[in-house]
């Protein structure tokens, strides 16, 4: 059996839809495999367990038919709890973790301690290009593979939006989307950029052009600053141009259905969703603040003014952009993660 530990949808959010759809491709294969949900949220789905993290060692030594087990998990205290028991009492049991991105800030802080806990997996899966080669310089004995967080939806592509999202669609010439898992802050800036969003819709709006923009924003974990950026709309008078979704769904129905998608972070890893812009053609823009996935167009971290300049470059030029990312084929990592757990874990299908 193979098992995946980490959140499950809902919450959606990057690594929650990675293990969804990594699930669906292993129950496709016909191979015996769970996720082990810690999110804490209950929900009733086959295969999928609720199980605090706290409970996973003790489980992982009753349950003797695992072969292997993938974790994803945020942070560094997870990781080091369970890299005790890794080495203590689970040291036959064959363990992969994925790292999605937030390994520099982690290496800042606890280098050391990080480099050993890594040390007790048999093989670590980075997904931010780049981070293997670090993670090797630090120290990292073992398998490193970077492999990009895109698993391709399986789902049937006629999903029926929301009434009230269709309806914004369709009184608009021009769909911009972008979201984030919730509101969050890096070294006290607006983490996903909602508020270059709204500056955004606000500037495109002046110039004259029918645009709107939707933001998925699944999580209000912040009640004082979304009250914050619903002021900024009204004072920039775009409340029918600007639409927050507060939907628990995947985001790519709508990027299908937008013209473009922008993913204007301060900080980031892959960013799976610009891959997904990409292999529905539509074209992405996001900020340099890491290696993004091939055709994305790059703006300057925070500059309203860039991110600006490459919008209109792109509504004035669409045709073109949808030509230049029309034949890229982005890397879809089930059979390649699944060739890591025959290859590396020895795992027979």
């Amino acid at each position: 059996m193979i098992v995946q530990v980490g959140p499950y949808p809902k919450p959606i959010g990057g690594i929650s839809v990675y293990i969804k759809r990594m699930k669906h491709y292993l129950d496709l294969q016909g191979i015996n495999n769970e996720v082990w949900d810690i999110s804490g949220i209950k929900k009733y789905e086959n295969g999928v367990r609720q199980i605090r993290l706290r409970y996973i060692p003790i489980m992982l030594i009753l349950k003797k038919d695992i072969e292997i087990i993938h974790y994803n998990l945020c942070g560094i205290m997870p990781k080091i709890y369970i890299s005790i028991f890794n080495k203590i009492l689970l040291s036959k049991k064959k363990k992969i973790i994925t790292l999605h991105g937030d390994n520099a800030d982690i290496i800042k802080k606890s280098k050391r301690v990080f480099i050993m806990t890594l040390n007790t997996f048999d093989c670590i899966i980075c997904v931010k290009a780049g981070d293997s080669k670090k993670l090797k310089n630090e120290g990292v004995k073992k398998p490193i593979y970077d492999l990009p967080a895109f698993i391709v939806p399986t789902q049937s592509t006629d999903i029926e939006l929301p009434q009230y999202i269709q309806n914004f669609i369709k009184q608009k010439n021009f769909i911009i989307s972008a979201n984030a898992s919730s509101i969050q802050f890096n070294n006290s800036i607006d983490l996903y950029g909602i508020d270059m969003c709204i500056d955004l819709a606000a500037a495109l709006k002046n110039k004259g052009f029918k645009i709107g923009m939707i933001f998925c924003l699944p999580y209000i974990n912040n009640d004082f600053y979304y009250k914050e950026l619903i002021c900024r709309i009204n004072e920039n008078g775009i409340q029918q141009d600007f639409l927050f979704v507060h939907e628990n769904m995947e985001l790519w129905p709508i990027i299908e259905k937008s013209q473009i998608f922008i993913r204007p972070t301060c900080d980031d890893g892959y960013g799976v969703s610009l891959a997904e812009a990409i292999y529905y053609n539509v074209p992405a823009i996001a900020s340099d603040v890491c290696e993004r996935p091939e055709g994305t167009i790059i703006f300057t971290s925070r500059d309203i003014k860039d991110l600006y300049k490459k919008t209109i470059d792109i509504i004035n030029n669409y045709d073109n952009y949808k030509e230049k990312i029309r034949n890229i084929k982005i890397q879809d990592s089930t059979q390649k993660l699944f060739e890591i757990y025959k290859r590396i874990l020895r795992y027979k299908s």
